[in-house]
Order: structure tokens, then C-alpha cells, then sequence
């Protein structure tokens, strides 16, 4: 993977190395026909926080504790060797890594110390999304000391002002993103931002957003009215997290929406209301004018944890795992955007997506 990195708007990270499960690395959004068009393979997962609750700190039932024992790169263990495999992998920092007291009274401060960072390293994790409602729980400051602590692992960063670009396989891609409220100005403001990236060259653009009903299946009337807006203003995948839940997948204009990918590797909530999760895995053709198309979907269902260990797993039977790609199919009865997705995706977490002519 291309590895030049500066802060602020360009930073380029690398993959990494270690195993998952030989029944999950065999995913076919991975493997590729001798003879058959260039690929890329960009992995997603939803909310991570890399830390605990200020208020819990140094509890033996808590992330800090338990990881310390297990070792920094337990957290991602089962699925290092998958994104070391891919050409990039993208996740939701939620929380800060900070020494720092918190700078509000709010009931639910999340962070850890600097050095925690290097889970998502050692995790294969390449770049992070640093904008949602917990990023400043330790002020301004705490957030620059997040941005630091994963600066200082190697580690990409977007969210706000800070837009991260890379070369994919000479594809120039940007990467940036916002956290709700969802408001008219901000959002046609970070529309324009997208089409600004277009127009400055770049060939994929991802628009990361920390949204939705907190706990919900579905989605709200925001995402709803935005989703498909941030398409048609130019990115190429809307990358969304924020209810902690799996919310459904929207095919449209040949694009992908996640409208919320629930969390991962989650200090936060030993015990989440809803523990399924998945790795969302897209394989996208190189097409001849520096753009490349989503090819493949692949969905590899999992569990948050077992036994509140904060390590996520892949779940292996077909009740289980039908029950988390249902999540991401919107009911006939819904209202608004249309997932497209073919029917045996219920039975596969499959996608076969149409490609466009280079």
C-alpha cells in the first residue's frame, strides 16, 4: 500500500499483517480470477472505542484493564490477518486518547490513554474517522491529543477540517466526514466539500457520517433525505455509524450506503442492547479513467464480543448469520430509499454489483 502521510490534508497509511479464521479469509471479495480486471478491496467497520468510561477507569470489568492483560493487539485479533489482506481498512474512532480530564459533565466521557492508539494498528485498521459526538469529550485539546496518539502510530485520520487522501492502485482517493446534528447549511456545506475533492482529482471520494436514531433499526428522516443527496453531490460510498445498531444497506446510482455499521471493538458498552455486527467488505474494479466501480459486496456477520471481552468474532451459524444480513435489508413496507441488493444476499451477505465500462 502507497505510504506518504502529512498531517491535515494528505496522510497515507500502510496495512499491516496477522490472521483471522480460515472460514472468513476465504471471503470472495478477496480472491481475484487469474486474467480478470485490477481490484481494489476497502474493508469498513462501525464504532470503536478504544477506551472505557471516564468514571470506570481502572475497573478490572473495564477496556483498559482487560485489553492491558490480553495484549493491544487482542481487540482485532480475529480479523488482523483479514485487513492486512485488503488494500484499506476504515473505522470509527469513538473516543479519545487523552490523559486529559474531561471538559464536560456529560454522563458518558470515553477515552484512553495515548498508547491504546496502537490497537488499530496492530489491528491492520489504516485510517479512522475522529468526528462524532464523543470527539471533544476531553475538550478541543483532547481531541488534538487523539489525532496525535494515532499520528504517532502510523495511523489516518479524517473528520472536520482533516480530509485524508491515498493512492489506491492509482486511483487518487479522498476521504472526509461530519458527525450530526444534521443541519441544512452544514450539510450543503460538506456537500460542496465533496464535490470540491471530485473536482481537485480525486477518483473515489467516501463520505464518512456519524448519524441515526441511537439504538434504532431503521433509519431516520435525516438519513433519509441525505443519504442518496451525498451521492448525487458526488461521493462514491456513504460510510455511516452513530445508532450502534446495523441499519440497512441502499444500492443506488451503482453506489453503496451504509447507513450505520454498527460498533466493533466497543469499550464503551460491555454489554450493548444489540451485540451483532458485521465487517463490510466492497471490491471495487479499476476502471481506465481514475475511478474505479463497486464490483462485489461482501458482509462478514459477527458478534461485538463473547463474554464481554471486547473482541469481536465472526459467527458461524446460518440461523445467526441470516439474522444479520435481514438487518440490512429494508422491509417492502418502508418508506423513502430502496435497497436493491439481489434476494440471495439474505442467504450469502453476497453482492454481485454491476460494473460500469471502464
Amino acid at each position: 500500500m502507497n505510504q506518504t502521510g502529512c498531517r491535515f490534508m494528505r496522510l497515507v497509511n500502510r496495512a499491516a499483517l496477522l490472521l483471522l479464521a480460515a472460514a472468513v479469509l476465504l471471503s470472495p471479495g478477496l480472491c481475484r480470477a487469474e486474467g480478470a480486471a485490477e481490484t481494489v478491496t476497502i474493508s469498513f467497520v462501525g464504532d470503536c472505542t478504544v477506551g472505557e468510561q471516564y468514571k470506570y477507569r481502572g475497573y478490572e470489568s473495564g477496556y483498559c484493564y482487560k485489553v492491558s492483560q490480553a495484549g493491544l493487539d487482542y481487540p482485532f485479533s480475529l480479523f488482523a490477518e483479514l485487513f492486512a489482506r485488503d488494500d484499506l481498512t476504515v473505522a470509527n474512532c469513538e473516543g479519545c486518547f487523552t490523559r486529559r480530564k474531561p471538559a464536560t459533565d456529560k454522563a458518558m466521557s470515553l477515552s484512553a490513554d495515548p498508547s491504546f492508539a496502537a490497537v488499530f494498528r496492530l489491528g491492520n485498521v489504516d485510517v479512522c474517522n475522529v468526528i462524532n459526538n464523543h470527539a471533544k469529550d476531553f475538550g478541543y485539546d483532547g481531541w488534538l491529543d487523539t489525532i496525535a496518539a494515532l499520528e504517532a502510530e502510523g495511523i489516518g485520520y479524517f473528520g472536520d477540517e482533516y480530509v485524508y487522501e491515498t493512492e489506491l492502485k492509482g486511483v487518487r482517493v479522498g476521504i472526509l466526514g461530519i458527525t450530526y446534528p444534521i443541519l441544512k447549511n452544514k450539510m450543503n456545506t460538506y456537500m460542496a466539500r465533496i464535490a470540491q475533492l471530485k473536482e481537485e482529482g480525486c477518483g473515489f471520494v467516501i463520505a464518512s457520517i456519524h448519524w441515526g436514531t441511537e439504538d434504532s433499526h431503521a433509519i431516520n428522516q435525516d438519513q433519509r433525505e441525505w443519504g442518496e443527496k451525498l451521492i448525487d453531490a458526488g461521493a462514491d460510498l456513504v460510510y455511516g455509524h452513530g445508532s450502534h445498531t446495523l441499519q440497512p444497506i441502499e444500492y443506488y446510482q451503482g453506489k453503496l450506503i451504509f447507513y450505520s455499521t454498527s460498533n466493533f471493538t466497543f469499550g464503551a458498552n460491555a454489554n450493548p442492547k444489540d451485540p451483532d455486527t458485521a465487517v463490510f467488505q466492497v471490491t471495487f474494479t479499476l476502471n481506465g479513467d481514475g475511478t474505479m466501480t463497486a464490483s462485489h459486496l461482501s458482509v462478514i456477520p459477527c458478534k461485538q464480543n463473547m463474554n464481554r471481552d471486547f473482541r469481536p468474532y465472526p459467527v458461524e451459524g446460518d440461523a445467526e448469520k441470516q439474522a444479520i444480513w435481514a438487518k440490512l435489508i429494508l422491509p417492502e413496507s418502508a418508506k423513502g430509499p430502496q435497497s436493491n441488493l439481489p434476494d440471495s444476499f439474505l442467504t450469502t451477505g453476497e453482492a454481485a454489483l454491476t460494473v460500469a465500462a471502464p
